[in-house]
């Protein structure tokens, strides 16, 4: 399971086509990973940086990496050169994404098998490669002689349109995508999407309304699983599991414990709070870091952003902790709004027929638009500093 190997069995095969529709064969891709190969002047544990934006160059230089045996980093093109600079002297691009990155995407190529993906497999990246879960996917499906249609940055009606004119038969998301698809108008969600065989989602919870919407759209092939860059513990779980415990990231392994309602995996933790049912199911609650501790209480803002997400007058939302002179914190819900007519009490009202009052936002703040990542992540620690710092807080 190599480029090369599939580039002597199938040199004319189409191994990446991006967004823009260049295309690339599998014996294109080999020759010019060789190239820089050559041209690095490297030696193997070497390790390399990669700042480049999501598409075919960026393989090339990673092919070229992982057969130099190399250690390779990808980096956020957002960042800026000094952001880098200080990166490489704290030695953070030092290692791959997660360790050896050959060796991973091994690994990951032999998961990947499991669900039906080979050469026939059209397989749709809609995140950027500074992530490790799209590029460590992508190296691995090269491996197995997949074709990558390779999105340089997501938009909703795009990989629609993407999906159906390539045929798409695998692809991965994050919830947020998932939402920007559901809010879309029914004209532009009126795509053929049944080339589709099966679709993965991590990198957050997906809100079970949510989930349920896209099982309803999309059919029951969307799995979810739950890891982390660090490659602390896994999880899986099907649609149909999925159905028979709604909310869930999987079955959880002897090595998962709830610890003061932390998630760990062995003595590590991604930072995550969760819960396990009586048949062993793994539920995230938010993460550790979001909670708002409000008048001594323990709030986790994901399950109000749940909630709110599925409103017909919002975009997006994000739900914080602000200053509160007498709480410590109070409650906020961010709003970017999808109807000029959306009103701060409708919204409230909204939340409070669906979750306890003390989890609900106190007030609305509307604005243009939320700090996401190009994956679709949401910067909320940006977002809460720009309150703490800048902001004055109204009630409404």
């Amino acid at each position: 399971m190599h480029l090369g190997w599939q580039a002597k069995q199938r040199p004319d095969a189409i191994a990446v086509i991006e967004s823009g529709g260049r295309t690339v064969t599998y014996a294109e891709l080999d020759a010019r990973s060789r190239q820089l190969a050559a041209a690095f002047g490297l030696r193997p544990g070497d390790a390399l940086a990669i700042r480049m934006p999501s598409g075919v160059a960026f393989l090339e230089v990673a092919w070229a990496a992982q057969r130099s045996g190399l250690l390779y980093t990808p980096v956020n093109t957002h960042l800026l050169p000094a952001e880098v600079e200080e990166m490489a002297q704290g030695k953070q691009l030092t290692a791959g994404p997660m360790g050896d990155p050959a060796a991973e995407c091994v690994q990951v190529a032999q998961g990947l098998a499991h669900y039906g993906f080979g050469p026939d497999a059209v397989y749709l990246s809609t995140a950027p490669f500074h992530h490790a879960s799209p590029l460590v996917h992508c190296m691995s499906l090269l491996r197995l002689g997949a074709t990558l249609v390779v999105m340089d940055r997501f938009d909703a009606a795009e990989c629609l349109e993407l999906i159906e004119r390539h045929r798409v038969t695998h692809a991965q998301f994050v919830p947020t995508m998932f939402v920007r698809m559901l809010k879309l108008p029914a004209a532009r969600r009126a795509r053929d999407v049944s080339s589709l065989r099966v679709v993965l989602h991590g990198a957050a919870p997906c809100p079970v309304e949510v989930k349920r919407r896209m099982l309803d759209w999309f059919g029951p092939i969307i799995h979810a699983f739950y890891s982390g860059t660090e490659a602390y513990g896994f999880t899986v779980i099907g649609p149909q599991e999925w159905l028979a415990h709604p909310g869930s990231v999987g079955r959880a392994g002897d090595d998962v414990r709830i610890v003061d309602g932390v998630v760990h995996f062995g003595e590590n933790t991604l930072g995550d709070i969760g819960h396990l049912d009586e048949d062993g199911y793994l539920y995230l609650t938010d993460r550790l870091a979001h909670t708002i501790v409000s008048g001594g209480v323990n709030i986790h803002p994901q399950e109000a952003e749940d909630v709110l997400v599925m409103h017909p007058g919002v975009a997006d939302v994000a739900v914080i902790g602000v200053p509160d002179p007498e709480r410590g914190e109070r409650v906020l819900a961010v709003v970017q709004p999808a109807a000029d007519d959306v009103t701060a009490d409708e919204l409230l009202a909204y939340c409070r027929e669906r979750l306890a009052p003390y989890k609900c936002p106190r007030a609305v703040d509307f604005v243009l638009g939320l700090p996401r990542d190009p994956s679709g992540k949401l910067r909320k620690g940006l977002l809460r500093e720009t309150y703490w710092r800048n902001h004055e807080t109204r009630i409404v």
